[in-house]
This record gives structure tokens, C-alpha cells and sequence, in this order.
């Protein structure tokens, strides 16, 4: 964008045209969805962060206090237009390429991609999106306009559908108290407690308020798809923090309210949590006969992604019941469609080891180590692996593994770890003839299985 040099008299046609424009835009929002004098403000203290100018430097420059400044960018006192236009005449002159669209159009255009960004994450039809998503972020005239918090939240989806962004960008964006509609907010709490995943009890445990508050706006804005969307949200987060029976309260009402939406295919992902949800409760049959019944619908099992996730949690369903012979099938079948899921490895390895078919055994826990899984589980699962390897070869000592295994076990419980990891050390000591840590061992299962297996 080329340079607008700032003459008086340009500054002036400025001031008029948004004058203009400010009129407009409070004439067409009566409801007051954004606080637009809070604005002014809010986005010049973006602006200054984003060229690394000192608050006290800006100040200077536009002769106000510093104090009176930082009250201004706080939003503890209102900055008025005259000193916005000054403002945006301020870091023209410092870069040449910068400019601001006043056009009033912006706020509806970005309200549309709010929109479509929002029913893309509904239906989970984002995937083939995201280039034309892209396209928008990529004009510097959306970003830099009347419509910037808003185009902060389609930049907010998109990290979300690349699986980047953090808690504090939303959080940054609620705390401007720009927006003041319950259908904003909700999709603001929603992204706030959605976009990071944590192992953290504490930061799930936020999380899940967050998520509360989110649909609380949500059903004062009467939006069937966005409440919906919140609870699939919801049992997620309830599922992380290992609380299936809160999940599962959530189940019904989330697969309504997407039913109203007519979002049919998040509501797939809603059955699929429901059957997690069972295998996490140790009620197998419930879990295997969800998965089957989905499985069994011809159009849901064109997406593979799908299929996949269905064959990986009957694999483990049925390998956590000892049904080795039937785990392995599923987890081939899971395999071979790019399973991506590292915990079809200790299905892999563990049922083989236990069939005695050591060979195979062997060649996944080395296939599972030669590959470069992201998930912070993939940690704890390629020391088994490891320690699978040890057996096998009869190592003197895998005091290691064992201790690096166990400290491990406390942050990744969902990971179930508990009964392969105990029976092999069981095995291991056993065939070692050192009985009393083969007791041991065993004592812990058992323990395990009494105590946590449950409650898990």
C-alpha cells in the first residue's frame, strides 16, 4: 500500500470521511454488539506493540502524559477520535506501507467470515477452507480497518484449524472489552478454552470454566449450533481431566442441539466421544457396540479419518479385555489406514508379546521408536517400548525404564498405561527368579485395578 503523505488538509478529509463513518457505524449496530469508543484505544495500543514503540515515546510525540496515555491503551479512559486521527497519522510517517480502511463496509464483511469460520468449526468442514480463510488474513486493509478485533477472531479460528494459537491471544482480545454481544463472547470463551491442550489438571480445570461461561453466552444468544459445539467442547475437556461421568451427562443434550443445527457430522464426533467415554468407564461392550453401529453407516465410514479413530478404540477395547487375536486385527486394519494414533502401538507390540509371538512384538516397538510422534504421550509410550525391548533381549537391569515409566504415570493416566506396564515387569521379574519384585509388581496391579482402574 502506498504512502499517504498527511497534509492538514488530508488529515482533515480524513477526519470527515470518518466522522462519517462513526456515525454510520453506531446507526447500524443499535444493539450495541462492540463498545466502538473503546476502540480507539484498544487498537492503537496493538499498533504501537506491533512496531515496538515505548508507551512514554508515543506519548511524547503526541503530548500527553504518560499516566493519561496508559489510561487511554487500558481502556480506564476513553481516547477520543481527534487523538485516534493523530495516532494513525503518527505511524504513517513512520512506515510507509501502513494505512487504515475506514470503510464501514469491513465490520459487516468480517462479521461474514466470523460466521463462516464459526459453521466451518461446526460442521467440521474447515478442512478445505482454510485457503480461502487465508486469502482474507493475508489484506492488510481487512486487519487494518474498523473491523480489527474481528478480524482477530478469524485469525484466532485459523491458528485454531492449524492447531496453533494460545489462551493469552484470547484472552488479550476479551480484555480489550471491545466486544459486548452475547454471541461474540461466546465464541471468544469458546476459542479461550478450546485452542491449547494441557496435561495440567489445573489449566484443564480453568479450562472447563471458561468452557461454562462460553455456554452460558451461548444459550443467551440462542444459538443451537454454537451451544452444541461448547458442550462437544465440554465433554472433551471433561474427558482430559479424566471426569467421564460429567462428560457423559453432556452427551444428550450436545447431540440435540446439533441435530437442531443440522450439524451432522460433528454429531459423528459427539457418538465417537460417547464411546470413549464407555471404554474410559471400563464398560467395553457399551464402547465396542457405538463403535460397530457407526461403523455400520456406509456414509460415515467414507472419511477415513473417521474409520480410523473407529478401528483404534475398538483395537484397544478389545486389547484391554485381553482379546488379543481381535485387537490385532482392528489395529492392522487401523494401521494400514494411516493411523496416527500412538497408543495402537502398545496394542501392536503387547498383544503380540502376549500371543509369544515375540518376533512382531519386536518389530513394532522398534517400528514405534523409528517414528517421530508430536503427542507429549508418545514420551511415555516409547520408554514401554523401550522397556518391551529389554525383555525380550533379558536385559540384567531395567531399573531405568521402570522408574522413568512410573514418574511418568501420575500426568498420563489416559494413556492406560498401568496394566501392560505392570504385567510385563511381572514377567520380567519372574522369569529373572527375583520373586519379591515380580510381587511387587503384581502387588501394584492389583492395586491399580482396586483403587484407579475405576476412577481412572
Amino acid at each position: 500500500m502506498n504512502m499517504i503523505e498527511f497534509t492538514q488538509k488530508k488529515g482533515n478529509e480524513f477526519v470527515s470521511k470518518f466522522k462519517s463513518f462513526k456515525m454510520s457505524f453506531f446507526k447500524e449496530n443499535k444493539q450495541e454488539k462492540y463498545d466502538k469508543e473503546r476502540f480507539y484505544g484498544a487498537y492503537i495500543h496493538d499498533l504501537r506493540r506491533y512496531y515496538e514503540i515505548p508507551q512514554k515515546d508515543l506519548a511524547k510525540a503526541l503530548h500527553v502524559s504518560k499516566s493519561t496515555w496508559s489510561k487511554m491503551e487500558s481502556g480506564q479512559q476513553n481516547m477520543d477520535y481527534g487523538m485516534f486521527c493523530q495516532c494513525i497519522d503518527y505511524f504513517k510517517k513512520i512506515d510507509s506501507d501502513y494505512d487504515f480502511n475506514e470503510k464501514v463496509s469491513k465490520l459487516s464483511e468480517a462479521e461474514q467470515w466470523i460466521n463462516f469460520c464459526l459453521q466451518g468449526f461446526i460442521n467440521l468442514s474447515y478442512f478445505d477452507k482454510l485457503n480461502e480463510i487465508k486469502a482474507y488474513l493475508n489484506q492488510e486493509e481487512n486487519k487494518h480497518s474498523s473491523a480489527y478485533f474481528l478480524y482477530k477472531i478469524v485469525e484466532a479460528f485459523y491458528n485454531l484449524f492449524n492447531e496453533k494459537g494460545t489462551m493469552k491471544d484470547i484472552e488479550n482480545m476479551i480484555e480489550t472489552q471491545y466486544f459486548q454481544d452475547d454471541y461474540s463472547l461466546a465464541i471468544l470463551y469458546d476459542l479461550w478454552g478450546i485452542i491449547e491442550d494441557s496435561t495440567n489438571p489445573e489449566i484443564i480445570e480453568n479450562q472447563i470454566k471458561i468452557l461454562h461461561k462460553a455456554l452460558a453466552y451461548a444459550q443467551r444468544a440462542n444459538h443451537a449450533g454454537l451451544t452444541g459445539l461448547i458442550e462437544y467442547h465440554l465433554i472433551y475437556r471433561y474427558d482430559d481431566l479424566n471426569q467421564p461421568i460429567h462428560a457423559l451427562d453432556l452427551i444428550e443434550p450436545c447431540k440435540n442441539h446439533l441435530q437442531k443445527a443440522g450439524a451432522y457430522r460433528r454429531i459423528l464426533t459427539v457418538q465417537m466421544a460417547d464411546g470413549v467415554l464407555y471404554k474410559k468407564l471400563r464398560i467395553y461392550s457399551k464402547a465396542i457396540a457405538i463403535f460397530h453401529s457407526l461403523s455400520l453407516n456406509k456414509d460415515q465410514v467414507m472419511d477415513n479419518r473417521i474409520k480410523t479413530s473407529l478401528y483404534d478404540n475398538i483395537a484397544w477395547c478389545l486389547f484391554m479385555q485381553e482379546k488379543d487375536e481381535q485387537a490385532l486385527e482392528y489395529a492392522m486394519q487401523a494401521l494400514s489406514l494411516g493411523s496416527t494414533f500412538p497408543d495402537i502401538y502398545i496394542v501392536l507390540a503387547f498383544s503380540n508379546y502376549r500371543l509369544r509371538q515375540f518376533d512382531l512384538a519386536r518389530q513394532y516397538a522398534t517400528e514405534f521408536l523409528e517414528k517421530n510422534f508430536e503427542e507429549e504421550r508418545a514420551v511415555l509410550i516409547g520408554l514401554f517400548m523401550k522397556l518391551v525391548l529389554a525383555v525380550l533381549d533379558q536385559e540384567p537391569d531395567i531399573t531405568s525404564f521402570s522408574y522413568e515409566i512410573t514418574s511418568l504415570l501420575p500426568d498420563f493416566r489416559a494413556v492406560e498405561l498401568e496394566i501392560p506396564f505392570y504385567s510385563l515387569l511381572t514377567d520380567y521379574y519372574k522369569s529373572k527368579n527375583d520373586f519379591s519384585s515380580a510381587l511387587d509388581a503384581q502387588d501394584k496391579l492389583v492395586s491399580y485395578l482396586k483403587f484407579d482402574f475405576n476412577f481412572h
